[in-house]
């Protein structure tokens, strides 16, 4: 009997069945990636260690997350070889995994500094801290969504909100630095809490990585034809506002003029 040629429309399907669990499969990891960013900052606040050793046990799930998904994604462009949109989603797919992995990693290793001493009352800082997890974790989620459901619009959203976690970062800094000055003894438990606040930064810039290849599986378009590059500066050039409060891009203060 001779076999009978499929007919065109059963290749793309079966690419979209595959696609679908590609993607299905990394929003998974996402969430057990977020899982541990969430339960790894309640463990640090509240010096739970049982809490903190059930995150660095999921590290291996992580791990093992990021290998399947890889060799699922090779072996779907070596017999599927995809073209078009179905092989920039996979490409995509292969390298949002490393980022994906990343940020499950970072609520590792702020569930591994978590100690079982009372922390010192520190009311300020520990509000900016929950608010900077709170946007993070906002983040992850956010980009899972667009992710899953193919939302270029969302997961164009995150890089705005990226400009509030980096300014509420530098903040975060200037306060542990004050705090630092005046009681040079909480410097143990105060530098955790500027670890923490950069760990926070980089979950949020890798969700926007992210975001940047849900863009690009869906539009074929690169960072550099829809993000505008920042006029940088030396944090240090930056000027805070008369409210006392950070943002970046500020007009520097000008040089004092030399007294003739």
């Amino acid at each position: 009997m001779t076999d009978v040629p499929p007919t065109p429309s059963e290749g793309p399907r079966g690419n979209e069945r595959e696609i679908a669990q590609l993607k299905a499969h990394s929003v998974e990891m996402g969430h057990w990636a977020l899982g541990m960013i969430h339960d790894g900052w309640v463990a640090f606040q509240r010096s739970d260690l049982k809490l903190a050793q059930t995150v660095l046990d999921r590290d291996t799930r992580l791990a093992k997350y990021e290998e399947d998904i890889e060799h699922e994604t090779i072996a779907f462009l070596l017999l599927r070889r995809p073209a078009g949109g179905d092989l920039r989603v996979a490409v995509g797919i292969l390298k949002a995994t490393t980022y994906l992995d990343r940020m499950g990693r970072l609520g590792f290793d702020i569930a591994r500094i978590t100690t079982p001493e009372v922390k010192p009352d520190l009311p300020e800082l520990r509000d900016h801290l929950q608010n900077m997890d709170i946007l993070a974790e906002s983040q992850v989620a956010l980009v899972l969504d667009a992710l899953e459901h193919d939302k270029v619009d969302l997961a164009r959203s995150l890089f705005d909100r990226d400009d509030e976690i980096d300014r509420m970062h530098r903040e975060t800094n200037r306060i542990a630095v004050r705090q630092l000055l005046f009681d040079p003894l909480s410097g143990q438990h105060t530098s955790n809490e500027i670890l923490i606040a950069r760990h926070f930064e980089r979950i949020a810039d890798n969700a926007c990585r992210v975001a940047e290849k849900v863009i690009y599986g869906l539009t074929g378009q690169r960072p550099s034809e829809y993000l505008p590059r920042h006029p940088y500066l030396p944090y240090v050039l930056e000027r805070p506002p008369a409210n006392g409060n950070d943002e970046a891009g500020a007009t520097p203060s000008p040089a004092p003029k030399d007294s003739k």
